[in-house]
């Protein structure tokens, strides 16, 4: 039987926090000023999330190792300095199973493993690994509080 567990992690908004799984890994930062990423939905609309300094950008990816940590921060780094959008994929697309990473913004994320990569515009929920399923994650003013049963966490300085 795990255990879940509630720690507060202090991040600042040139740090990322990755979360290791053993079939994937997450990869957290702040957004570090108010910024705005656009979306862009199945039914050709496009909607703003509207982001606080103390935001998260979080980056799931589906492999671990350095390979995915370059994919990480290369993903974080396109989110956070060039306004990169977030495309949502519509039901059933079949590039849906070659994402190699998803994304999600806001102050509070929830880690699943059982739904489909890509295709929820929710930014308060995203797909990850199964060992990260059921993770939660809230920013807070110095860093995150992480609620899950994580059992291998680093912190890196945001460098590209």
């Amino acid at each position: 039987m795990s255990v879940r567990e509630r720690r507060s992690i202090r991040i600042n908004s040139d740090d990322i926090l990755f979360l290791i799984g053993q079939s994937g890994e997450l990869g957290i930062t702040k957004a570090g000023t108010k910024k705005q990423i656009a979306i862009g939905m199945p039914d050709k609309e496009e909607i703003f999330v509207f982001l606080e300094s103390e935001d998260l950008i979080a980056v799931s990816a589906f492999k671990t190792g350095k390979k995915a940590e370059k994919g990480i921060k290369s993903m974080l780094y396109l989110l956070k300095e060039m306004n990169f959008p977030i495309t949502v994929l519509p039901e059933n697309h079949p590039t849906s199973n070659r994402l190699p990473m998803v994304v999600a913004t806001g102050n509070h994320i929830r880690l699943n493993c059982n739904i489909v990569p890509g295709t929820h515009p929710e930014q308060d929920i995203l797909c990850a690994c199964d060992d990260l399923s059921g993770t939660e994650i809230t920013a807070t003013k110095d860093g995150v509080d992480v609620e899950g049963t994580i059992k291998k966490f680093k912190i890196e300085k945001f460098r590209i």
